[in-house]
């Protein structure tokens, strides 16, 4: 007689047990699924591949933290997920602007010494007038400007990344655009 086929949330319990052969069952479940996630939501195959990474250890080590009662395991699953892949947007958006922090200053440097076209001298001031702007907004306004035209992310994205319900994050960028209007026209 077989065993019947044990259910995600009777592996999950199992690997929050020590079940490491339980664990192995659930990895091969889900991650197919939650790979598919991370990459639509980090727009990057290789940070993908090392959210699942660790996102797994994570699940592993707070498996014995899941209540069947409460959700279903791979719901569980995809919102501890959510947080890792969000933590890692984080961590590249703070990456990529001290990136273009400093290329920014190589670029007014080399404007400034070289004073190769007045063009250039130009851009790299109107570069920082927009980047002051920029950190006159609303830390809100400001981050989520951020994610959809430096980071091309799509209003939808956004919302599911972070959690914000979709008008408020098309209200909050509208916002933030037209304050960045306001300002970068000089006013108040």
């Amino acid at each position: 007689m077989s065993q019947p086929e044990l259910t995600d949330e009777d592996l999950l319990q199992r690997a929050g047990r020590g079940d490491a052969r339980a664990f192995e069952q659930l990895y091969d479940r889900m991650a197919p699924r939650l790979f598919g996630l991370l990459r639509q939501m980090l727009y990057d195959e290789r940070e993908a591949e090392d959210v699942l990474q660790d996102g797994f250890v994570q699940l592993w080590e707070r498996a014995s933290a899941f209540d069947p009662d409460r959700s279903k395991a791979f719901t569980w699953a995809v919102m501890l997920f959510r947080h890792k892949a969000i933590d890692r947007m984080r961590m590249l958006g703070r990456r990529n602007r001290l990136v273009d922090s400093a290329l920014l200053e190589q670029t007014t440097l080399a404007a400034s010494v070289h004073a190769s076209t007045v063009d250039e001298v130009q851009a790299a001031e109107r570069g920082m007038v927009v980047r002051e702007a920029l950190n006159e907004l609303p830390k809100e306004q400001r981050q989520l400007i951020e994610f959809a035209f430096l980071k091309g992310l799509t209003h939808h994205v956004i919302s599911e990344s972070l959690g914000i319900p979709l008008g408020t994050v098309k209200t909050n960028i509208r916002r933030g655009l037209l304050r960045l209007r306001d300002l970068l026209k000089g006013g108040a």
